[in-house]
């Protein structure tokens, strides 16, 4: 994919015989500067799920479902050792909703499981993995995020699930991000390298601070358009969700 447009840089995640690749363009010029390596799950059987399922338990059917912002292959790199997931809930039951978040490494073992208690409306949250718990480099990790619809958790839930790794930036990504000036710069340089969660992260807090930058909000619908969420660059990011366990 390649686009031209007068304003400033612009991130796209296209995706090129499945794999995601990043289209960078500055003024008239635009060229492809990645082809990011998926990660391979094929040793858990189960690639992942974006979107949550349809009717289950005590959860009716959603306008738009439970959707995990990721790439379509369900995984994505970070360089944070504690990287921040984000999520669209939809407001989906009178009742009160829990959320369940959990990490877990190459051999199935819980790095973390936390409950949530989440808004009662519709909206893009976000989760981030306890400070205790620093990811190793160059190591998978599977991430669970269900929805329960009970207060006891005794239904199925609806849930999404996939993959990140930790990856240590190069010296040179070290040395641009030192000397990026603009914050924006620094989401540029995350998705030249084709580091989704810290890309999307760095995005989404820009974003919360200039809630009326339109400049942001462009970016915003890009990055989520090109990696086919578009239906959700226009919900608004809700507040952080509280730790119940």
């Amino acid at each position: 994919m390649r686009v031209k447009l007068s304003l400033a840089l612009t991130i796209i995640f296209a995706s090129s015989f499945g794999n995601p690749m990043l289209v960078l363009s500055q003024g008239d010029r635009s060229v492809s500067i990645f082809n990011q390596q998926q990660i391979d799950g094929s040793s858990r059987g189960r690639p992942g799920r974006r979107e949550g399922t349809g009717s289950r338990g005590d959860c009716p059917v959603a306008n738009i479902p439970l959707t995990a912002l990721v790439p379509a292959n369900n995984s994505g790199l970070a360089v944070e050792e504690n990287p921040t997931f984000w999520f669209y809930v939809p407001a989906i039951s009178q009742k009160t909703v829990w959320g369940e978040f959990s990490l877990q490494n190459e051999q199935n073992q819980n790095v973390d499981r936390i409950t949530f208690s989440l808004p009662n409306k519709s909206g893009i949250i976000n989760v981030k993995s306890p400070s205790t718990k620093p990811l190793e480099i160059d190591k998978t990790y599977y991430w669970y995020f269900k929805l329960y619809c009970d207060r006891q958790k005794l239904s199925a839930p609806v849930f999404v699930y996939g993959r990140v790794r930790r990856v240590a930036p190069s010296p040179n990504l070290k040395n641009s991000l030192k000397a990026a000036i603009a914050p924006l710069d620094r989401v540029t340089l995350y998705a030249q390298n084709g580091i989704w969660y810290s890309a999307l992260t760095e995005l989404a807090q820009l974003r919360q601070t200039q809630p009326q930058n339109i400049t942001l909000d462009r970016h915003w619908t890009d990055i989520l358009s090109d990696v086919g969420l578009e239906k959700l660059s226009k919900e608004p990011i809700l507040k952080v969700v509280s730790r119940k366990s």
